[in-house]
């Protein structure tokens, strides 16, 4: 058996593993309403795809709302953290005044940051747009600055004695460069990104899979909160594993390890 065989054997037993812990539990706690088993959860889970939930919206839609806010408040965030790294790489005045403000929000707790996001913005887009970048942003600029620190000087000297104008800089020196760090911040970030939606949406913004759980949590229906919790992991799994990962091997097919730094 090759070594990815058995690597996707191995992932796919410990699933079981887990599936099967998790019915022995169910069985054995009297109280089927606190942790119900696997199979009263696949059967919510078609209930919930198949069927219109409370107002009238579909799961579909909630799943749509929170992709919505994950995809444009990851992309606002990746945006600052890249121009704030490379611009804390590139010159010194910025890195010393960016090095003294980054690790106060490297140190905010992720919660106390959505807390205060939404206190301060209300529970809207708004809200929970500053709560990602709040989060996200510090992490990304540290690593595209690690980044900017490591690129080949010589190569940059080289394309200034080639006049080489800031647009070619940027397209033919830094990005090229900087491209493993920025795969590296973009899979981790988005993992933060999607966890600081999901929890904006609980706290109170409206609709969203976060929104669900909460609902359904007032409700005290553990089926349906395992249910939503279960379809939001599968969906973002999918998107990290089958999406992500397919881009990146297409960024670096051409390198021959064909693996991030970190």
């Amino acid at each position: 058996m090759s070594e990815k065989a058995t690597a996707v054997s191995i992932r796919v037993g410990s699933i079981f593993v887990l599936i099967a812990i998790w019915y022995l539990a169910s069985t054995l706690m009297a109280d089927a309403e606190v942790l119900p088993g696997p199979l009263a959860i696949a059967y919510a889970i078609w209930g919930v795809l198949a069927e219109p939930g409370p107002e009238g919206n579909s799961a579909y839609f909630h799943m749509g709302i929170t992709l919505g806010r994950t995809f444009i408040t990851f992309g606002v965030a990746m945006l600052l953290g890249i121009a704030i790294g490379l611009a804390m790489g590139l010159r010194k005045t910025i890195e010393y005044s960016m090095m003294s403000l980054i690790p106060l929000a490297l140190t905010m707790p992720t919660i106390l940051m959505v807390f205060l996001a939404v206190m301060w913005f209300g529970f809207n887009e708004i809200g929970s747009l500053v709560a990602v970048v709040g989060v996200v942003t510090p992490y990304v600029a540290v690593n595209i600055f690690q980044g900017a620190q490591a690129m080949d000087k010589s190569v940059i000297d080289m394309a200034k004695v080639f006049r080489a104008d800031k647009r070619m800089l940027i397209r033919k020196v830094y990005v090229p460069q900087l491209l493993p760090y920025i795969f590296s911040a973009f899979r981790f970030s988005f993992g933060m990104t999607w966890k600081i939606v999901a929890l904006a949406e609980t706290f109170g913004i409206k609709y969203g899979i976060g929104y669900m759980f909460f609902f359904w949590f007032e409700q005290f229906n553990m089926e349906l909160v395992l249910a939503w919790i279960i379809m939001f992991v599968i969906l973002m799994l999918i998107l990290e594993h089958g999406v992500f990962a397919r881009l990146e091997h297409a960024a670096f097919k051409w390198r021959p390890a064909n693996k991030l730094q970190t």
